[in-house]
């Protein structure tokens, strides 16, 4: 036998081997999981006939503005949906970020020439400049199988006020320099509500009073609103420290939380896990509304105070700021304090001092002349050698004087200062 025979004689033997194991392999193959089908989502939309005749759905405005709105207030508008097609049109609701209803219909089919109503309806929860909500209808017209039905506007809070800022109302009085009173007159108002009621107002000082009258006829004209009130605020001088102060006013009124109508609730459709308990804790408040509004002043009676060169003295707030510095030195200030309205020296009856180490120390200036003021020293210590130490605006080291001066009784000076 030659060479060239032995070769595919060779060859013919793998070829058969490999044959019967490849046979016997077949057998411990398992055959494949079949893939499952994948839901697609418009399996439950309304279905496109694939030879027609077709419906028409048209929507002649499908954007409707509603303008300003107030925060709170619930407002709705009705889309008309029209079938001009050939064929029943069949409508479904799709995703939402407002209240949608459709009107009732015969198993949600509009015949041709037939139309339905589509209300949205919208609750702004806070102010914003520009809102857009919007809802999807689906239908089986093949050139309109996704409607979008949109409103937008504007939310503005409820209630209008004489220095108001970002909803937060602030109001300053004048200046208290004598013992006479000090008033400021603001207002509230609202051009979404045709008429409410102040029931009362609270005070969180005694020294602050106020009264309240309607808006005239021609003051409702000028601040452009439906109604609304003055309300004056009165601080006496005698109530009240030496020094800058924040006080608050509580305006009780008969407006209540949810102004919604009946029936006009918001709902959404929440999708499965979602947290009722997050919507209950944003739930509209019982009772009606309350507002605040700080009220603010700097009372500096009979006393001036005048600072050294480098010293940071804010005349308003009462506040001594002797910045950073190392807690190895310490710190000293003076300031020069002048008074009136008195013929006796200035004497300290009590005084308080936050922290303790703070020292502090009032001198008479007798080389001073004046016939109607006086003129003294006062110094603000913190002792060399302390650990450091920082006192900023929630924490404010304090020194609180009780005088002989009949209309500076009480001198509070607060401290910032922080020591490295």
């Amino acid at each position: 036998m030659n060479l060239r025979a032995v070769t595919a004689l060779i060859a013919l033997v793998i070829a058969l081997a490999g044959t019967v194991w490849l046979g016997r392999g077949n057998g411990d193959i398992q055959p494949a999981a079949p893939v499952p089908k994948q839901t697609d989502p418009s399996d439950d939309r309304p279905k496109i006939s694939p030879t027609g005749p077709y419906p028409k759905a048209v929507v002649d405005t499908p954007l409707y503005n509603f303008g300003s709105m107030a925060v709170g207030q619930s407002l709705s508008h009705n889309f008309i949906l029209k079938n001009e097609g050939e064929v029943p049109l069949e409508v479904q609701k799709g995703a939402t970020t407002c209240k949608c209803t459709l009107s009732e219909m015969k198993e949600n089919m509009v015949a041709p020439g037939e139309s339905i109503k589509i209300e949205l309806t919208w609750t702004p929860k806070s102010p914003q400049q520009n809102f857009g909500q919007t809802a999807t209808i689906y239908t089986n017209d093949p050139k309109n199988q996704e409607l979008k039905l949109q409103i937008e506007g504007t939310a503005n809070n409820l209630i209008a006020f004489t220095g108001d800022f970002e909803g937060s109302p602030h109001w300053s009085l004048p200046t208290m320099s004598t013992t006479d009173p000090v008033s400021f007159s603001g207002k509230i108002h609202t051009k979404y509500l045709d008429e409410f009621k102040i029931l009362g107002i609270e005070s969180s000082k005694p020294g602050l009073t106020s009264k309240f009258r309607p808006l005239t006829a021609e003051e409702l004209k000028e601040a452009d609103t439906k109604s609304g009130y003055t309300i004056e605020v009165t601080a006496d001088p005698e109530q009240f420290p030496l020094g800058g102060f924040t006080e608050r006013l509580t305006v009780k009124t008969d407006i209540p939380h949810d102004l919604s109508p009946p029936g006009t609730e918001e709902k959404h459709d929440h999708p499965e896990g979602h947290d009722h308990k997050h919507d209950h804790e944003h739930a509209t408040p019982e009772g009606p509304r309350t507002f605040v509004i700080q009220v603010s002043g700097n009372h500096t009676g009979p006393i001036r105070i005048v600072p050294t060169y480098g010293v940071h003295w804010n005349p308003n707030t009462m506040i001594l700021n002797l910045g950073e510095f190392p807690a190895k030195e310490g710190k000293t200030v003076t300031l020069s304090m002048f008074v009136e309205g008195t013929e006796h020296s200035l004497e300290i009856v009590d005084q308080e001092i936050a922290p303790d180490f703070l020292e502090f120390e009032l001198k008479k200036d007798d080389k001073f002349e004046s016939k109607t003021k006086q003129r003294y020293e006062l110094k603000f210590a913190v002792p060399a050698e302390m650990s450091p130490v920082s006192f900023g605006r929630t924490n404010l080291a304090k020194v609180k004087l009780q005088t002989n001066h009949p209309n500076a009784k009480e001198i509070e000076f607060r401290v910032q200062f922080i020591s490295l």
